[in-house]
């Protein structure tokens, strides 16, 4: 993995985001955006990690890099609901 920063600014229609945390992972030539959270996983988590994926992927992604992978990482979880 390649560290490129903790609450890293991306701009989408002139508007700012930050990712908690981008890497670029050297073997699979991709990006990996984590988002972390405090309490446990919620269903609107996953698509707010969608929307940093496909921003990471139409502003930064290369021809040559795969598809970036999001991550997101809770305090708890209840399986079920993450797999829904």
């Amino acid at each position: 993995f390649s560290f490129l920063g903790s609450q890293y600014p991306i701009e989408v229609s002139n508007k700012e985001y930050r990712l908690d945390l981008l890497f670029y992972h050297v073997r699979l030539h991709c990006y990996v955006v984590i988002d972390l959270k405090m309490g446990e996983f919620e269903p609107e988590f996953s698509g707010k990690m969608n929307f940093y994926v496909s921003a990471v992927d139409d502003s930064m992604r290369s021809s040559e890099d795969n598809p970036t992978i999001g991550i997101v990482l809770c305090k708890t979880q209840d399986r079920t609901i993450v797999e829904y």
